[in-house]
């Protein structure tokens, strides 16, 4: 147990009655961010954050619940983990008039979670009070050995390669796999030896700072003390180490990929640590009879019988033979790719594998991530690539290579069955990279297999092929005169953790697979790495076969000719067909059957029929037939949502919402100006381009999108301010003088013009493309299509075509030279005008055209990307000339700049400059700016320095900078540091 917090702020009724809600929030986010004494505030909020924190009939909410939940977004608050009660008031009624919510909790900050990171509270039974009491716990759970996990800063020490090296040059006696996993063990302890004489890095980061500012004011006094000059240059490059080692510590474990350059960020790591933390804490269950377990071993017990239940029970080892299926099946291994896929494995291959691993993905159970593997290749690379090729010859992998940690994620905000986990797979680095190497191979043969249907896994396949595809099929589904149609909407329970082996050892021959390969993948069975390959395929096949030979089944009225009856991504699947009895009944069948052989079951409480307006007379008997739910349109697919008509602005504010609680998860950090840019380009730009992939989205949301996206970068927040430069000055490229955020609208209209380019190649590997040449199309073109057929979103996308015309080259067949006109060629062949002048008829037949070849569209310039459509959809502005435009921050130049905009002035090279020119380059921009600076203080605030204070401000900043750089050890760097007067560095030693 604990001490108690220093201050408890109980919010009750009698606060929101004097304040009003929206006044208490805003002194909420005053306390907070102002009073960073208080860890935690705790009470009755009489709101909740969302519905499932609320059972019973209740009035409309939802404005209270957006403004509790931006209001905690705000302070940057987080929830300590609960356990006991899951509703925390009731209003004592009976029947329906019955309401209960979660008004009470307890909310704590970066300061409690890291003096007591294993802290939760209880929520008590509420006895004789309409509210639960609550009571905070300290940290009882039993405390197990932690697992050995390789930190990625270790590599920058410069006992790394020795202590490697020590361990490496022992000879062991056995395989080659068995005397790496040997020596990867019995580098554990030397690991953890040299991690606990690095110390506590935040500690070290914070003592460095210290030390350092207590000489910089010494300095202050003292600026022409020799000895103190030396000692600040000596301190500033432990700090900057100390910060650089933090840095790469907590971003292996905070799971950050999105920054690349501004802020350091580690307050944002930290609370990513925190967060990461909190939340994997389990502090009590529900088991399948109702009781709650809340003693460890009981939880833990729990967890174990049911995942061994799930994944380690008796697999069925039966003989499946699905070769009768091959009559339907696309494509079958062909000798030539038999020999390709089981052709020796080189030492390249191997070595790709590892470094194309990210260094902070999740390790697996021996600890070790790629960063180990990069860092240690030149003395560990030859005994390693021994290892894989190993199991290449032999199809043997010893267990402690295919050992996997188990990773539960939630699945809900706050779960309380065991169901509510969804298992990850965390493999060695050694497994993976064995299963990179297989996938590789499996891919060259993976697009003429796998149906056109399904878009994952396939490289060159889009899912916005399936989303347009979708947006297509649902078009028109409320309105009554059309005929009648209905689509299933399947989720399979647990769809990659109980797909029987047999089944997919039986599909693999199926396709006519090499055994030598089937061996491979049979040996790395135990991970779900592979089951979601072809798990597909043979669902297809079997529907294929059902409905060949069955003639009860109809088509979707607009779906016969091109034989489409599913789409798929991954295992998301939609089912398309007739509303009618019959042919529900056989997609029924079809998953009954192909739940036999594979052990995928779809789940009937999550799986959905949607009917279009006109089959609704058949609605129960359809329901009877399927024992499925009856969804509704819009309906959430892939993330986004299918509509039957235009796609409006509250369709689209899952999009806002998102952005907006990325923006206010960020408000509680200080970033810096090249922060904020950096993660509106990688962050919120990410989430934009997946609708803009999918719909020509509304003007008002690019408007909405853009506000927010403009007042983060101006004030760190999304609230109202006044921007400093225009906002289409801003997204212009770096080289107009912009800061190279790209404008929404161009970048919309860019990505859904790349789908009308597959439209006019007439691109038939894509599912889409092969639906609306033969709905919309038939034997017209893009180009002579009426664009007031179709639906919206097809309306929408022909808009666009007059602006790719004038970049589109036509390219007759070789034997033609006279016809390059459109208007004449159809489906890649000649369509003549009727004539009915005899004259002209008898001159046509004397001069026949060939038929020997098929003409070809061609983008102007080369070949059509994103990036091209970009720039013909926004409008350019004048280049701005290149010795007053600064370079980017790269590897051969860097950035000084503040925390806001007001400074930035670049040190940077070209390959061929010399690094002291760089420096001398950057002296003058530093003092440039001084001087300006000076001449501001001296205007306005009537301030005045000497001119060597102005000189010593700016060289100290050259200097601390070159201090921060990463250097080569090179006779033009240690010319560097002696003009400078820079000490040497020492590297590190320990």
């Amino acid at each position: 147990m604990f001490h108690v917090c220093k201050l408890f702020y109980r919010i009750g009724l009698g606060l929101l009655i004097m304040m009003g809600p929206t006044g208490l929030w805003q002194k909420l986010v005053l306390l907070a961010n102002s009073i960073s004494d208080i860890p935690w505030i705790g009470g009755d909020f009489n709101a909740v954050l969302d519905m499932s924190e609320v059972c019973g009939a209740s009035a409309d909410i939802h404005l209270a619940m957006t403004e509790f939940r931006d209001c905690l977004l705000d302070t940057g608050l987080i929830h300590l983990p609960v356990q006991g009660e899951r509703f925390s008031w009731h209003n004592c009624s009976e029947g329906d008039r019955s309401l209960w919510k979660r008004l009470d909790r307890l909310l704590v900050n970066d300061v409690w979670l890291s003096q007591w990171p294993n802290s939760y509270y209880h929520c008590l039974n509420a006895r004789t009070s309409d509210h639960s009491p609550l009571v905070i716990r300290g940290d009882t759970a039993t405390h197990t050995v932690s697992m050995f996990r390789f930190d990625n800063y270790l590599t920058m020490s410069s006992d790394f390669t020795p202590s490697v090296q020590n361990i490496w040059r022992h000879r062991i006696e056995g395989t080659a796999m068995y005397a790496v996993t040997r020596k990867l063990r019995a580098l554990k302890p030397v690991f953890r030896s040299l991690r606990q004489k690095k110390g506590d890095l935040s500690l070290n980061v914070k003592l460095a700072a210290e030390f350092l500012g207590k000489v910089q004011q010494l300095l202050e006094g003292d600026r022409h003390n020799t000895l103190l000059i030396r000692l600040e240059k000596c301190c500033k490059l432990v700090f900057f180490r100390a910060t650089k080692l933090e840095q790469n510590m907590l971003q292996q474990r905070a799971k950050i990929q999105w920054l690349k350059g501004g802020d350091q960020c580690s307050r944002i790591f930290f609370r990513k640590v925190a967060m990461r933390r909190a939340a994997k804490r389990v502090f009590q269950i529900t088991n399948e009879a109702g009781r709650i377990l809340t003693e460890h071993d009981e939880v833990v017990d729990e967890f174990v019988s049911f995942f061994q239940r799930l994944l380690g029970g008796e697999r069925r080892r039966e003989f499946l033979d699905l070769r009768y299926l091959r009559p339907w099946a696309r494509h079958v291994v062909t000798p030539d790719e038999s020999t390709k896929l089981v052709r020796s494995v080189t030492r390249e291959e191997i070595k790709d594998a590892f470094f194309d691993i990210a260094e902070d993905k999740a390790p697996g159970p021996d600890g070790y991530s790629s960063g180990f593997y990069k860092a240690a290749w030149p003395v560990i690379g030859e005994e390693v690539v021994k290892a894989i090729l190993e199991f290449f010859t032999t199809g043997r992998l010893l267990k402690q290579v295919n050992t996997t940690i188990l990773a539960l994620i939630p699945k809900v905000r706050m779960p309380s069955l065991v169901s509510d986990f969804r298992p990850i797979s965390c493999c060695n680095v050694l497994y993976k990279v064995i299963t990179k190497i297989i996938v590789q191979r499996l891919r060259s043969v993976l697009d003429k297999m796998i149906s056109p249907s399904q878009n994952a896994f396939v490289p060159g396949r889009s899912i916005g092929d399936n989303i347009l595809l979708a947006q297509e099929m649902f078009s028109g589904y409320n309105r009554q005169g059309l005929p009648m149609r209905c689509a299933l909407k399947v989720d399979l329970r647990k769809a990659y953790d109980t797909v029987e082996w047999d089944f997919l050892s039986a599909v693999l021959h199926l396709f006519g697979f090499p055994a030598i390969f089937i061996g491979w993948i049979e040996e790395c069975v135990t991970t779900p790495m592979f089951l979601d390959l072809h798990q597909w395929a043979p669902s297809r096949l079997m529907m294929q076969q059902l409905i060949d030979q069955n003639e009860g089944f109809s088509f979707h009225w607009r779906c016969k000719e091109i034989g489409l009856f599913q789409l798929c991504f991954a295992d998301d699947l939609l089912l398309f067909c007739k509303a009618d009895v019959a042919s529900v009944r056989i997609f029924r069948h079809g998953l009954d059957e192909f739940a036999k052989l594979s052990g995928l079951h779809a789940n009937p409480e999550k799986s959905q029929l949607i009917l279009s307006r006109s089959a609704q007379p058949m609605r129960e008997h359809l329901l009877a037939a399927l024992q499925f739910q009856e969804g509704h349109l819009p309906l959430r697919y892939l993330g986004l949502p299918l509509l039957a008509s235009r796609l409006s602005i509250s369709d689209c504010q899952p999009l806002l919402l998102k952005i907006d609680s990325r923006i206010k998860g960020w408000d509680s950090i200080q970033l810096s100006f090249a922060g904020r840019l950096q993660l509106i380009k990688s962050v919120l730009m990410s989430l934009n381009v997946y609708w803009a992939m999918a719909f020509i989205l509304p003007k008002g949301i690019i408007r909405a999108v853009e506000k927010r996206m403009r007042h983060f970068l101006w004030k760190g927040n999304s609230a109202v301010g006044y921007p400093k430069v225009a906002w289409s000055a801003v997204c212009r490229p770096m080289e107009e003088g912009g800061l190279g955020i790209r404008d929404i609208l161009a970048l919309n209209k860019a990505l859904m013009s790349r789908h009308l380019w597959k439209v006019i190649q007439r691109n038939q590997s894509s599912i889409w493309v092969q639906w609306i040449t033969h709905t919309h199309l038939r034997h017209k073109t893009v180009w002579t299509v009426d664009v007031k057929g179709g639906s919206w979103g097809w309306r929408k996308l022909l808009r666009l075509r007059s602006a790719l015309l004038p970049y589109i080259e036509f390219k007759p067949d070789e034997h033609s030279i006279a016809a390059k006109l459109s208007t004449v060629i159809v489906d890649g062949d000649w369509s003549w005008p009727p004539i009915t002048d005899l004259e002209c008829i008898e001159i046509l037949h004397l001069l026949p055209t060939i038929h020997s070849g098929s003409d070809s569209i061609l983008w102007r310039g080369g070949e059509f990307t994103t990036t091209v459509a970009y720039g013909i959809f926004r409008t350019p502005g004048p280049m701005i000339l290149s010795e007053v435009y600064p370079r980017l921050e790269g590897g051969n130049s860097f950035l000084l700049a503040e925390p806001c905009m007001g400074r930035g002035y670049y040190m940077g090279f070209d390959e061929m400059e010399h690094i002291v020119q760089a420096a001398y380059r950057a002296l003058l921009s530093a003092i440039v700016y001084h001087i300006w600076r000076e001449r501001n203080q001296r205007v306005f605030q009537h301030i005045e320095r000497p001119s060597t204070t102005i000189a010593t401000i700016a060289v100290a900043e050259i200097r601390q900078k070159i201090l921060s750089l990463e250097l080569s050890d090179s006779v033009s760097t240690r010319g560097l540091y002696r003009l400078w007067r820079i000490p040497w560095p020492v590297r590190d030693t320990a």
